[in-house]
């Protein structure tokens, strides 16, 4: 009867273990992700900040995508990623002649279907392509004093365009740690729009105003060469 009891007991022994065992690789499986998703953001404003690069070098940099966001498959690498670029800048001169006020309020989003290929334990690479929105709403008023008690004009200039496209893009990434990378991207974006420009001219003496509006149609392509820089965080 002992030994029936301690073979009993030996047997719930080895049977918790085992049930136990399998119920942590179950659970390793089920926290096993399917996806990675990327969060980057583009360092070249910093890189000019830190190296004190000139005007002429921070003007060819023509990626205007600041944020980037990506999901892929781990499987099959497959995935979506998006980009948004905001540009707001507000100024004002004042020579005691001449006044000028700049409002600038640019908008850029990308949406589209890409796939990742591991080129080694560091380098990965992807390809797909995009589609494009963009929208540049620029606001400038120009003052001038003509020196008479009242005498002057005023210019107010508004620039609003809208263009929307798509097209092929590719990137290259270096894994600095397992989830910290850098890397860059190239692509080219073929869009098309209007621009409308309405120029309201406003006299102090009595004389003709224009109030015009103008709309023009815009089609044109842009290669954004790969001297733009990301760093990313792989969740």
């Amino acid at each position: 009867m002992r030994k029936i009891a301690l073979a009993a007991i030996l047997f719930s022994g080895c049977f918790n273990n085992v049930i136990a065992q399998t119920e942590t690789i179950a659970n390793s499986g089920a926290k096993e992700k399917s996806t990675e998703m990327y969060i980057g953001v583009q360092l070249n404003a910093l890189i000019r900040q830190v190296f004190n690069f000139n005007n002429t070098s921070a003007n060819t940099n023509t990626n205007p995508y600041l944020l980037t966001y990506s999901i892929n498959s781990r499987i099959s690498g497959l995935g979506l990623r998006l980009g948004v670029g905001y540009n707001y800048n507000s100024s004002s001169t004042d020579d005691g002649i001449t006044k000028t006020e700049n409002n600038i309020n640019d908008l850029q989003l990308r949406l589209g279907g890409e796939k990742v290929f591991k080129l080694s334990n560091r380098w990965v690479t992807g390809a797909g392509l995009d589609l494009v929105f963009n929208n540049n709403d620029d606001h400038t008023v120009n003052t001038v004093n003509s020196g008479i008690t009242g005498g002057g004009q005023k210019t107010d200039t508004k620039t609003a365009t809208t263009t929307y496209g798509g097209g092929p893009q590719g990137w290259l990434r270096y894994h600095i740690t397992e989830k910290v990378l850098i890397g860059t991207e190239a692509s080219f974006y073929f869009v098309t729009g209007n621009e409308k420009r309405t120029v309201k001219v406003t006299n102090s003496f009595p004389g003709p105003s224009n109030n015009d509006p103008v709309t023009n149609s815009i089609s044109h392509g842009v290669f954004n060469s790969p001297i733009a820089f990301f760093i990313m965080v792989k969740f």
